[in-house]
């Protein structure tokens, strides 16, 4: 019978083990990393105030009187009557050739329509709508047809007028310090002949209207 010998095998296992392989090992995965996000981010909104947008006003300007020429503006006329539309019925102007400086001389002014005294007795002296008052009026020639013409003078200056009625009131139709077309004069429906009164035709001379 053959012996083996405990001291020769064991040297043997030993190798064998060492030689083995051994048990099988699943690697774990890395654990997944989000994306970056690609959606734009919004900034908070700000707690401050908004701006106030309410209008500021604008200071208030001062006009020089003396820089502004004659207005053509009413004095303040809310006690005087309505004065009735004549019906045009044509002929000669009056001659009159008087001044007057204030409401006591036109008051005793004979030659003058009642309504039209009234009318100067409320102009003389008195600052009308755009700052300008009236100190002198000479009235060269009057018209049945409800008109006058004249000059005036006063703190924004001086000009020859024709006044008139309409709407129930006296008031200015046409004021100028240069000759202005006679087309002018007709469209307003102003008669001929008023003495001193020119105008320039359709060549630019001027004439007597």
């Amino acid at each position: 019978m053959r012996t083996v010998t405990l001291a020769a095998v064991l040297p043997v296992l030993a190798l064998v083990a060492a030689c083995s392989p051994g048990p099988e090992v699943t690697p774990t995965p890395p654990a997944s990393v989000a994306a970056p996000s690609s959606a734009p981010v919004e900034p908070a909104p700000s707690s401050a105030a908004a701006p106030s947008t309410s209008a500021v006003p604008a200071p208030s300007e001062t006009v020089d009187p003396s820089t502004v020429e004659p207005s053509g503006e009413l004095a303040p006329t809310g006690s005087l009557s309505p004065v009735p539309q004549p019906t045009p019925q044509g002929g000669p102007w009056t001659t009159v050739g008087e001044t007057y400086s204030d409401a006591a001389a036109v008051a005793g002014a004979s030659l003058l329509p009642e309504s039209f005294r009234a009318f100067l007795g409320q102009r003389l002296g008195v600052e009308d709508e755009a700052g300008c008052t009236m100190t002198e009026v000479e009235v060269k020639t009057v018209h049945r047809d409800g008109f006058v013409f004249g000059s005036e003078a006063g703190t924004c200056g001086s000009a020859q007028t024709v006044w008139g009625i309409t709407e129930g009131a006296w008031h200015y139709i046409v004021a100028f310090q240069d000759v202005m077309p006679c087309r002018d004069l007709e469209l307003n429906g102003i008669p001929t002949g008023a003495e001193g009164l020119r105008c320039m035709d359709d060549s630019g001379a001027a004439k007597d209207y």
